[in-house]
């Protein structure tokens, strides 16, 4: 029961500390010291370090010896081109894959999710990744459900750092409709179109983020 417990406050630990990260409030560079999280998160240091050491294998976060932890630097530009171009192929193939696998209560789920979405909340991102997320474990490759959550982890500090426009969130969620719409019709050419369509969308929404607001031009 205790260790039950304490993976709970570990997990709990995870999430909050990858969420400061992913919002912005922990920007990269920053020192994730033990003390100070302890007291934001009202959690003990032995489930935050286990926390700590999750993220750092997320690449979220980078353990430096004699330093602690620090918020990791996002990809460079190069790397987030490839990293898309894997993740195009890799989501496109588990979609396909769950296409197969998804029951009636998943296809309900996913409805809500998206008028949900719909509503333009504003965790908008936590809902688009619950949605990608149900489909992609539908697919019953779980090694290849990991290795998209890494890739996606790699960008994910880049794509939430800011706030998404409105205009953004309704394009994901004309995307996401035209996904579901290609799942419900067993076709998997057009799920693999809307897929891809959505993920370069999240590489624009990058873009953006250079040009406009890191100014640093996105070649």
């Amino acid at each position: 029961m205790a260790g039950n417990k304490s993976s709970m406050k570990s997990l709990k630990a995870y999430e909050k500390i990858r969420d400061m990260i992913l919002s912005g409030f922990k920007l990269p560079g920053t020192r994730l010291i033990l003390s100070d999280l302890e007291t934001e998160l009202g959690i003990g240091r032995g489930p935050i370090r286990e926390a700590l050491m999750r993220l750092d294998r997320s690449g979220l976060v980078k353990n430096i010896p004699y330093k602690g932890a620090i918020v990791a630097t996002p990809p460079t530009q190069k790397e987030i081109r490839h990293i898309y171009n894997l993740r195009m192929d890799l989501e496109a193939t588990l979609a396909i894959e769950a296409m197969k696998n998804l029951t009636d209560s998943d296809i309900a789920t996913l409805e809500e999710l998206l008028a949900t979405m719909e509503e333009l909340p504003k965790s908008h991102y936590h809902y688009d990744r619950q949605f990608h997320n149900l489909i992609y474990e539908a697919s019953n490759l779980p090694h290849l459900y990991q290795i998209a959550q890494a890739l996606t982890l790699s960008v994910e500090s880049m794509l939430n750092i800011y706030k998404w426009k409105k205009n953004h969130c309704i394009k994901f969620n004309a995307e996401h409709r035209a996904l579901l719409d290609a799942i419900k019709d067993q076709d998997s050419d057009k799920v693999k179109e809307t897929l891809q369509n959505n993920i370069q969308s999240g590489l624009e929404v990058i873009k953006e983020t250079y040009n406009h607001l890191l100014r640093i031009p996105f070649e």
